[in-house]
This record gives C-alpha cells, sequence and structure tokens, in this order.
C-alpha cells in the first residue's frame, strides 16, 4: 500500500562566509536532526579561486530550494550571515514556509570598497575575533572577499520583499556585523509576521557561541512549533518561480 501521507517540513539552512561553511551549523543539524529532514548545501567551494561569482553563489541556493519544492516538501528557510542575505533574496522568489535569519550580514563592517578588500577585512577581523575566526577567513581566495561585499550589496534590497513569517536572532556584541543590520532588515520586511530577538553577550557565529548558542537554538525550536510569531496570516502576492537571475549590465 502507497503512503500518500505528506512529508514534514524540510528545515533548509545556507551558511555563511568562511572555510568552515556548513560546518559553523553543526549544533543546529544536531538539534534537529531528530526531528525533521535537514538540508545545508554548500554555496562556494573554498579551494577554488575561480568559484568567485556571488550569483552563482546565490543560484545554489535556488536551485537547492526549488529542487525539494518540486519534490512536494514544505520548506522552512533560513541562513547564518551571508547565507541569510542570501536567503532573503531566495524566500522573495519561492513560496518557503517560514524563514530564520541569524546574524544577517546586511550592513556587514561597514566596508567601503577601497581597492584593497581582502587586507580591510582582516584586519578588521584581527582586531575583533579569535585567531580561529581569523583562520576561517584568511585561508579563503582573495576574490572571495570582494564578492562577498557584493553579495550583500545585490541581495540586501530583497528584505523589503519578503511576505513569509520571519524570525532573526542577532547578538548584541557581534563585532563583525552590527546588531544593526538585523534591524534594517526587520524595519524594511513588509511581513506582519516578524520578529526579533537581541541576545545580549551574544557574538557573531551564535551557533559556536557558548553563552547564547541554546537560547538561540530554543528560539528557532518555538519558532518551529508556532509558539512565537504567531499573528493572524495576511494576503502576500503570488510569486512566481525563477530559476535564475543575470548580472546587471
Amino acid at each position: 500500500m502507497l503512503n500518500n501521507q505528506t512529508p514534514p517540513p524540510l528545515l533548509l539552512f545556507l551558511h555563511g562566509f568562511g572555510q568552515k561553511r556548513t560546518a559553523e551549523l553543526d549544533s543546529l543539524r544536531q538539534a534537529f536532526q531528530q526531528d525533521m529532514d535537514i538540508l545545508m548545501p554548500d554555496l562556494f567551494d573554498p579551494t577554488d579561486a575561480r568559484d568567485s561569482d556571488g550569483i552563482l553563489w546565490a543560484n545554489r541556493a535556488l536551485a537547492a530550494v526549488e529542487r525539494q519544492l518540486l519534490k512536494g516538501r514544505e520548506i522552512i528557510l533560513g541562513g547564518f550571515s551571508m547565507g541569510a542575505v542570501i536567503a532573503c533574496w531566495v524566500a522573495s522568489q519561492l513560496p518557503v514556509r517560514k524563514l530564520i535569519l541569524v546574524s544577517p550580514a546586511f550592513d556587514l563592517l561597514n566596508l567601503k570598497n577601497t581597492g584593497n578588500v581582502l587586507n580591510t577585512v582582516l584586519h578588521q577581523f584581527a582586531h575583533l575575533q579569535s585567531p580561529q575566526d581569523l583562520a576561517n577567513f584568511n585561508g579563503l581566495p582573495s576574490p572571495f572577499y570582494q564578492t562577498l561585499l557584493d553579495v550583500v550589496s545585490r541581495f540586501r534590497p530583497y528584505a523589503a520583499q519578503l511576505h513569509c513569517p520571519v524570525l532573526l536572532i542577532h547578538g548584541s556584541e557581534d563585532s563583525i556585523v552590527s546588531v544593526q543590520s538585523a534591524r534594517y532588515a526587520f524595519a524594511r520586511i513588509p511581513s506582519a509576521q516578524k520578529q526579533m530577538f537581541t541576545l545580549e553577550n551574544g557574538h557573531h557565529v551564535l551557533f559556536e557561541d557558548e553563552g547564547v548558542c541554546q537560547e538561540v537554538l530554543a528560539l528557532i525550536r518555538l519558532f518551529l512549533q508556532d509558539q512565537i510569531v504567531v499573528r493572524p496570516d495576511v494576503h502576500s502576492p503570488d510569486q512566481t518561480v525563477k530559476t535564475e537571475i543575470h548580472k546587471q549590465d
């Protein structure tokens, strides 16, 4: 006898910028892998300097979500840091059930394009982060640093096109991405079903921050269980599924 039950929702989470990629999300995977299916696609190859096209990074995320939608899966989409910015774009293009944004990098380092992005970024990390965090960024191909800024610049406006329920979580002591970054997004998200939590003494990589990690996971669990950000549904416009975007001339 065929099983016609609808498969459970899938948690698809996008990693941030750095050599670790999905390894930074291990605590998230461990917390929820017994309860639901989890997918964490790799957005770039940190060993390949040629893989520096930010649009390609974003389209890998879009394609991963689209493949699951075509299988009939209901998607809960999330993203960390740069991945949260890309997740906003994906959620504006495809019908995801919910969106989770952790340490979203909408206002990354307040950097200007000085022509020496690599040195500027590494100088910032060297002064503010642990040796482990610095190593996570220091080993990437130099073109990736400009790609990071291009991704943030290109996709941050899509926060203004989100109509699904949204949870934002940011640390008050994040020295890589100011908490103002999450506030920027929260103010522009049109969905009435949104909430932001600022965790005191939380740093950037909240999933590896022993002081607040369990609180982050608890907030996500409450969000998944419809115990926070519970408001009447609001009408949202039909969304057109897109499979790619093209560079602007």
